[in-house]
């Protein structure tokens, strides 16, 4: 996952982890803020239902996703 380019386009919409947090838990994905720290660090995996619920709220189109989420694809 890259954490630096996800953040960083949080931080361009001007919101933050803990509005994501919120988002998540209004979308059926509920997520303590440590945990997606956790994500983001690296030490866990965002599940592909979250994914899909972050997407959603950030607008990110297929591409955008694939290329954050998911380092190298699978052919």
């Amino acid at each position: 996952m890259k954490s630096n380019q996800f953040l960083g386009r949080l931080k361009s919409m001007g919101k933050n982890v803990d509005w994501l947090e919120r988002q998540m838990t209004k979308n059926g994905e509920q997520v303590s803020r440590s945990a997606i720290y956790k994500k983001l660090r690296g030490e866990s995996e965002f599940t592909a239902q979250q994914i899909k619920v972050i997407s959603k709220v950030m607008n990110f189109t297929n591409d955008e996703m694939l290329d954050i989420f998911f380092e190298e694809l699978v052919s």
